[in-house]
């Protein structure tokens, strides 16, 4: 990936910041993006120490002023975008009947998951056009987390999906692939951001729930040229915890 530029939002304790470090360590130039600078600290303190080629950016997605900045930082600064990892996004906390959830939680689950993604999305996407080339990834949840959510954060998720499927038929004239992660339940805490080596099996156990780096290197692949024939695809990264099937009877 070395002399490809991605931009990453959403960058936090967990995947985000695996995808940075991840399309990083490969040689990509990240712009890292976060609603707050001590979410970016410890990438950028890592950045440091391995010379990878970092841009963090402080701002809130949702505001139409701080995309405009944004995507100024990245044609100042940055270079030419070969494609970009949209991750905004919050469990809502809330009853997860219908009837009842409030209008607050509603409005809440909807906006947090739904409303940066359009504004990044239609900011980035005229840049992707010019070069009549790129990758949109967006990042919305596995259908056994969605399921068990709150009504608005089910609805906002399962949304992402739809208009990956939409994005993509929209825009392969133009040369750009647009495709969905839906990631299990993940830790929010990486022990390391030296991404860590991917040999050996792990056990298909539901407990196990989904690592970051699991769904960081899906990003990885779908961003790059290896997953250059994939788009309109929603793949789910949870070991195939949504299919409710049996575990593996452990060895005698």
């Amino acid at each position: 990936m070395k002399g490809s530029v991605y931009l990453v939002a959403g960058v936090g304790s967990g995947l985000g910041s695996a995808v940075t470090a991840l399309l990083a360590s490969r040689g990509a130039t990240v712009v890292a993006v976060a609603r707050r600078s001590e979410s970016l600290a410890a990438v950028e303190a890592q950045g440091r120490v391995r010379g990878w080629s970092l841009r963090p950016f402080v701002g809130d997605l949702s505001k139409e002023e701080d995309v405009d900045r944004l995507v100024r930082t990245v044609v100042k600064e940055a270079g030419p975008l070969d494609g970009a990892c949209l991750q905004t996004g919050r469990w809502i906390a809330g009853d997860t009947l219908l009837h009842k959830t409030t209008d607050r939680e509603w409005t809440e689950g909807l906006q947090s998951n739904l409303d940066a993604i359009f504004r990044v999305g239609r900011a980035v996407l005229p840049l992707l056009m010019e070069r009549r080339r790129g990758s949109l990834v967006l990042i919305s949840a596995a259908d056994r987390v969605r399921w068990s959510g709150n009504v608005a954060y089910c609805v906002a998720k399962g949304g992402l999906v739809d208009l990956t499927r939409k994005l993509a038929r929209d825009y392969r004239p133009y040369g750009i692939r647009v495709n969905a992660v839906l990631p299990g339940t993940m830790e929010h805490d990486l022990p390391s951001l030296d991404p860590p080596d991917p040999s050996g099996p792990l056990a298909l156990k539901d407990a196990s729930g989904s690592g970051a780096w699991e769904a960081a290197r899906m990003v990885s692949y779908l961003l790059g040229d290896e997953g250059r024939w994939i788009s309109g695809s929603a793949i789910p990264v949870d070991g195939g915890y949504s299919t409710f099937g049996s575990e593996p009877t452990p060895a005698p």
